[in-house]
């Protein structure tokens, strides 16, 4: 078993079919989802299990076994998606933004989204992708996000540059706006071998965005 610390919430993970699976309770409470039982009922049965973990009771110290339900991965990611944290909708809009670059390297519009449930379309959009990369990971995202942390800090008038954990609903909102507009032009620096500095173009940018709806 491993356990993950993700906003104050201890995540527990069992090896399961070859595969780490998460303690559905565990997710549930991280993302503030109430009932476990509602929550599993939105999951196929698929990614749903049963287990039987070790756990201690606090009063005898003593370690007994418990049955517990566990998701896997598809299945956490479908119950981020239904959570109304922000670091969930946050995710969400990643997700999205990995899609539409999938669906722009096809060729196709807005308008023709539909046309991505093709699976012969997802194999093209993939094989676009991968064929477009210069590396495997070409995008330092560590940067992209210090340099959205630095520009939304700036942006809301703090001195110093705030962490992620530490940014309230609204900095969050924009802080993924800016980020997303870092990443893109740090691919589009990579790409056409532009003689720009990333940072200093986020910040301006920010800081207009400040001036403008002051």
């Amino acid at each position: 078993m491993k356990t993950e610390l993700w906003d104050g919430h201890n995540i527990r993970f069992v090896n399961h079919k070859g595969e780490w699976w998460a303690v559905a309770k565990d997710v549930c409470q991280a993302l503030g989802l109430g009932s476990v039982t509602m929550a599993l009922k939105r999951l196929d049965d698929d990614v749903c299990d049963l287990t039987s973990i070790e756990v201690t009771s606090d009063k005898k110290k003593s370690r007994n076994s418990q049955e517990v339900n566990i998701i896997n991965e598809f299945g956490v990611y479908k119950l981020i998606m239904t959570s109304r944290k922000a670091e969930a909708r946050e995710f969400e809009r990643w997700v999205f933004n990995i899609i539409k670059t999938l669906r722009k390297s096809t060729g196709l519009e807005g308008f023709e989204i539909f046309r991505l449930l093709d699976k012969e379309k997802q194999k093209e959009a993939m094989a676009n992708l991968n064929s477009g990369l210069k590396k495997p990971i070409r995008i330092d995202f560590i940067k992209a996000n210090t340099i959205a942390n630095k520009a939304v800090s700036n942006k809301h008038g703090y001195p110093k540059m705030l962490k992620k954990a530490d940014m309230p609903p609204d900095m969050l909102v924009d802080r993924q706006e800016i980020l997303d507009d870092t990443v893109g032009l740090m691919t589009y620096k990579d790409k056409f071998n532009l003689n720009l500095s990333v940072s200093d173009e986020v910040y301006k940018m920010a800081n207009g965005q400040q001036q403008n709806t002051g």
